[in-house]
Order: structure tokens, then sequence, then C-alpha cells
């Protein structure tokens, strides 16, 4: 797996606890007419504070052509007491989209481990109250990375010059993306039990975009 991946997930945890100040009620999160993500985790309803979709095109001798889907969402628990911190939970999407299916790429995706198969899907599930408490699940036995262990769908989708940072790019991308998910995660270190994450919906427009 991609290291800078992990790192990704780092710091868009951090970026959400730097951003639970401007959350004034607890677990303040997308309503269900804006876009956003929403899913359960082990039963427990969860909903995004920030949210970001970005397309990345790519080219191997061993994969040939395809788009990277990098789609992620973050929420914030802010802690009733002075004396806990506030939470920060962040879940990271990943897609490999054949160039063959860029134009068009409803369907389902099986979600697995292996983030080099093509036509597939992978994620990590992060929380964090900060760096030295932080946990990562994955999807899948690390042992077993073509396991399938959940799956996405992409039900609709819009394509265009991707916003980044505000500024709209030359870089051509997903613009809108919309569908359901479902998986199970599992520690990365080993310890623990697996979480699963079902009833999961997104509809995502391009950059970053906040909740609250």
């Amino acid at each position: 797996m991609r290291n800078n991946n992990y790192i990704a997930i780092i710091l868009l945890l951090f970026v959400s606890l730097g951003f639970s100040a401007c959350s004034k009620e607890e677990d303040k999160g997308l309503s269900s007419k804006d876009a956003g993500l929403s899913m359960n985790v082990d039963g427990r309803e969860w909903r995004a504070t920030i949210t970001t979709l970005f397309t990345e095109q790519h080219e191997t001798s061993q994969l040939g052509e395809y788009y990277y889907v990098y789609l992620s969402a973050s929420r914030i628990i802010e802690k009733n007491s002075n004396t806990e911190d506030d939470l920060a939970e962040t879940i990271g999407l990943y897609i490999n989209i054949p160039a063959s299916k860029f134009r068009n790429p409803k369907g389902t995706y099986p979600i697995i481990l292996e983030e080099s198969e093509m036509g597939h899907a992978w994620g990590i599930f992060g929380s964090s109250t900060d760096i030295r408490d932080a946990t990562t699940y994955v999807s899948g036995d690390p042992n077993n990375k073509k396991q399938v262990v959940g799956r996405l769908e992409i039900t609709d989708f819009e394509i265009g010059n991707q916003n980044i940072f505000g500024h709209v790019s030359d870089s051509e991308g997903y613009t809108n993306l919309s569908g359901s998910f479902e998986l199970d995660v599992y520690p990365i270190n080993g310890d623990g039990s697996k979480l699963k994450i079902t009833e999961g919906k997104f509809n995502l427009t391009g950059a970053m975009n906040f909740g609250w």
C-alpha cells in the first residue's frame, strides 16, 4: 500500500481536529439534503463534516492507463467534558477505474486490500484524539490482500475540470460522484476486532467541502 495514503489520512484527521472549534454542537454533520457522506459503523450512525473528492490519471506498464479516484470524509465529535479531547474520525475510499470506464464508471467495485488490482476499491478508516492516540483500520487482512470484504457502487457522476484548493485546474476528473458502499475494516496492528461499515452513501463534489 502507498505510504502517502496513510499520511493523507493522518493529515486529514489533524485538519478535522483543527476545525473542531468551528463546531458548537456535538457530532454536527451534513443534513440529508446536502452533498456529503454517511454510513453506520458497527450500527452507529456516522455523518461527515468534511469531504473530499479527487481524481488522478495514471499509466504504468503493468496496469496501463487508469484513473485513481480518492473519496474521503471526516467528522468531529466534540466532547462535553472539559477534560476530554475531541474525537476525529476519517474514512478514505480509493477506486482504480480503467481508462475504458472513465466516461461511464457506473457499476460495482469489489473492495479488497490490494490497491493495484484494476476495477477494484480499497479503504482506510481512522480515529484519533491526537497523533499519540490514533487507530487505523484497513479493508482486509494483510495476509490475504485479494479477499473481498465489501463493495462500492457508483450510481451517478459528472466529469469536468477539477477544483483544487479553490482553483479550477486543467486536470479532468469527477466533479460529482454518487453511490453506496459497505465493507469490513480490520485494525492494521492486528489488535482488536474488525468494524462493520454498512449503509454507506456518498454524493460528493470536487475539492474539499465543509458541512457545518
